[in-house]
């Protein structure tokens, strides 16, 4: 009995990762999707502007995973706002300054925009992804929780496990061969 707790057990942590995994993969997408969009209609032109070659830019999935961590706010919709603001702020000021200061290099700059701070977060950037925090709280999330949970556990530890394989090595050459654009 004692074994067929212990397998469960284990069994439910694997779903858990792989569900925040998930998350944090579809954060990347969203937010490299919400990049080339945004500046093909401000610059006119489509560019990879993370620093993998694929589909997916990191800082958004760890913002994701940050905002997906104030879950248990969610029945207080102004202060999930303000917090997911400040989660996203956070985590997107600390990666640039490590960026620029640790690698030199300067991967947007918000110079000149209102309410900037050193060129690396600003106010439109922030209210933005609280306005996406609350978009993936209230629709996003809920909809995708369902879906996994009618997902085969099978078919979801296979697709992580496929997602998880590219993105390391996705990770691993990008590291090697690509030179992100700077500004």
């Amino acid at each position: 009995m004692e074994g067929c707790a212990i397998a469960y057990r284990r069994n439910e942590t694997a779903e858990k990762l792989c569900y925040v995994f998930l998350i944090f993969l579809l954060g990347c997408l969203v937010g490299w999707v919400y990049e080339e969009i945004f500046y093909w209609i401000t610059e006119g032109m489509l560019r990879n502007r993370g620093v993998l070659y694929g589909p997916w830019l990191p800082i958004y999935g760890v913002g994701a995973l940050g905002i997906y961590a104030l879950k248990p706010l969610k029945k207080h919709p102004v202060l999930l706002f303000l917090l997911c603001v400040a989660v996203a702020g956070v985590v997107e000021y600390l990666v640039g300054y490590v960026g620029i200061h640790a690698f030199g290099l300067r991967l947007w700059d918000y110079r000149g925009l209102f309410l900037n701070l050193d060129g690396i977060i600003c106010f439109r950037s922030v209210v933005s992804f609280g306005v996406l925090g609350l978009v993936f709280h209230y629709l996003l999330e809920p909809v995708g929780e369902t879906l996994y949970r009618r997902a085969q556990e099978r078919t979801v530890v296979s697709a992580c496990g496929i997602l998880l394989t590219l993105f390391a090595a996705d990770c691993v050459l990008s590291f090697l061969f690509r030179t992100p654009i700077t500004y």
